[in-house]
């Protein structure tokens, strides 16, 4: 749409819209940009299902229409996949065909249909609801949005069920689409419709439907309250999602300003996205790594195509998740076979499964705990389960000849600790080597450093591991008794405190004595603001998830190690949180105030 067109057409939505009653709502920023446009609302029913009986001898009849519902559904997705050009999007599509396959979903469906009679919709929204409930408790984002993929998904098939057929997303070119939730497929169909943006009132960073929309370039904001009961059809809207917000019938004036932020912002986009293949180096030379943090193997596509060079973080805990079966060794193998072989010739850092009452998973016994993030978890439960442990370790060991495989072990307490883990790799070679199988010999193994008697004995760890990565995540949550969680104490949550900083810095000199390699992984990693901080304290690589890299490569490109160390100098000599943050923003708003509008976290750090 030129320009000329585009305002006669807003010119036109003015004389409709009583701009009187202007709303701004927050949300989260879920794929950056600014978009403009008509509201196409989207308001699905849930689907009402019936409990019913049915006779015995209709038991085969009732199983074979429920798989005739999930082949229904996988060939609507197939559809959708086909029409997509190759990449990360249609990966995503394709993870969800494979959840309509899962044969633990499809079993324990077909028991109840069997044992109890219960007709196919009941046992279907009876074990679907049994899986959302243990994803629910998870503390964990990524663990979360995975129920709202299965919601979505198993609504479809009801439909199916049912013999009906739910309404097709097809809004008009330069529209807003706005609903409750999406799916993947539903994202996917908005690329061929060129839509302005979309808004959801669930979801978050970590949803497919988020993923997809940031591999689509879609401005998208989620989890908006409320967003049906505000937003009619045909309201104007302005998809925020720079900050996190969406501006429901804005002013004239609101109007002009965002078209020019959405030309500006796209300019930049360009500019940055065709430089993402460059490697991170600084204008005096100093080679950053920046690598992806990922969970599914369908995201790895995705961190490719935005320049990371191998994967920081695999969180293998996945795998345990939606199953009534502990993953086999050869599943492990398998997944990570497949990973290597894709990020070749790249590094894949695997952490080894970080699981714990924060994390549930229905095939271990944990006891409710009345402080899980400080309990029976990662590590110290993989120490527990050793059998479960050494698996998940010869199916490493056995990809690692695929390609440069590394283990990392999560919320590692102290050498005592980290000397059960290396035993346990150990013993996991040695019995591959007794059963002659291959496997290698040569990986990397680090740690991660969550805690702050890991960071303040971080020497020791450094002589005896390959290499180290920070998890600030935790480590910021327990060196500053903050649940991270917990949104009565959210505002203590504090990246700059001074103790976080001078807890990163040590851990980066302990590296540095020892020619260790130190990484950094968590959320900090992906923010602009504090990329000059973490590389003047003496961070060597850094992972976050995919979309930040192309920001933050750009950055480092631009800028030269000395003015990167005076500003880490500066920031350790203030004395609270607040001065450090004003300090940092100050600065780098100064130097990148494109890259903050990107990248900040919602918004922060934005004009």
């Amino acid at each position: 749409m030129n320009d000329g067109a585009e305002s006669a057409a807003f010119s036109g939505l003015f004389r409709q819209v009583d701009v009187g009653l202007r709303r701004e709502i927050d949300g989260a920023a879920a794929s950056p940009g600014v978009g403009i446009g008509p509201a196409y609302v989207v308001d699905r029913r849930r689907v009402h299902v019936l409990h019913t009986h049915i006779d015995r001898d209709r038991v085969e009849s009732e199983i074979e229409r429920l798989h005739e519902a999930l082949r229904a559904c996988r060939q609507q997705i197939e559809v959708v996949k086909s029409k997509l050009p190759h990449g990360e999007h249609r990966q995503i599509l394709k993870a969800q065909q494979m959840i309509l396959r899962d044969p633990d979903l499809i079993q324990r469906t077909e028991t109840l249909i069997r044992e109890d009679l219960a007709n196919a919709e009941w046992a279907l929204t009876t074990v679907t609801d049994q899986i959302l409930e243990v994803l629910g408790h998870a503390d964990d984002n990524y663990i979360r949005e995975r129920g709202s993929d299965l919601t979505y998904l198993i609504e479809n098939v009801l439909q199916a069920l049912l013999g009906e057929h739910g309404d097709e997303i097809d809004p008009p070119a330069g529209s807003v689409v706005v609903a409750q939730d999406l799916s993947p497929a539903d994202t996917a169909r908005m690329h061929r419709c060129q839509v302005a943006g979309l808004v959801t009132g669930v979801g978050g960073k970590t949803s497919h439907s988020a993923i997809m929309a940031r591999s689509l370039q879609i401005p998208a904001v989620v989890g908006v309250d409320d967003v049906l009961a505000a937003v009619d059809a045909g309201d104007l809207i302005v998809v925020d999602a720079v900050r996190g917000r969406i501006i429901v019938r804005p002013t004239p004036e609101e109007v002009a300003h965002f078209q020019a932020e959405r030309d500006r912002h796209l300019a930049f986009e360009q500019k940055i996205r065709k430089e993402h293949a460059f490697p991170a180096v600084s204008i005096d030379g100093l080679h950053v790594r920046v690598r992806a943090n990922i969970a599914i193997s369908e995201e790895l596509d995705l961190a490719l195509r935005h320049g990371a060079e191998g994967v920081g973080l695999y969180r293998s805990e996945y795998m345990f998740m939606n199953r009534d079966t502990l993953p086999s060794e050869e599943e492990h193998y398998r997944m990570a076979k497949h990973v290597l072989r894709r990020c070749a010739p790249y590094t894949v850092v695997f952490r080894t499964f970080d699981l714990g009452a924060d994390k549930p998973t229905k095939l271990l016994e944990m006891e409710d705990e009345r402080n899980p993030a400080m309990g029976m978890r990662s590590l110290r439960l993989a120490l527990r389960e050793r059998d479960m442990f050494l698996s998940q370790l010869r199916g490493f060991l056995r990809a690692g000849v695929h390609g440069p495989l590394a283990i990392m072990l999560p919320l590692v307490g102290g050498v005592d600790e980290l000397g059960a883990g290396l035993d346990a790799i150990e013993e996991a070679r040695d019995q591959l080597a007794t059963a002659g199988v291959a496997h290698a010999d040569d990986i990397d193994i680090g740690v991660m450093i969550e805690t702050p008697a890991a960071a303040l004995t971080a020497e020791h760890f450094a002589s005896r591991v390959d290499f180290l990565s920070i998890g600030t995540n935790d480590l910021i949550q327990y060196t500053l008794a903050i649940d991270r969680e917990n949104e009565a104490v959210s505002y203590l949550y504090q990246p700059m405190h001074p103790a976080i900083l001078r807890l990163i810095k040590e851990v980066a000199e302990a590296g540095a004595r020892n020619n260790v390699p130190v990484s950094l992984c968590g959320e900090m990693a992906a923010d602009p603001r504090y990329t000059w901080v973490l590389l003047g304290l003496g961070v060597a690589e850094l992972s976050m998830h995919p979309s930040a890299i192309p920001v933050i490569k750009h950055i480092i490109r631009s800028s030269k190690t000395d003015d990167m160390k005076a500003l880490a100098q500066r920031v350790l000599k203030v004395d609270s949180a607040s001065e450090a943050d004003e300090l940092v923003l100050a600065t780098m708003r100064a130097r990148f105030p494109e890259h903050l509008r990107h990248g900040c976290s919602e918004g922060e750090g934005g004009p």
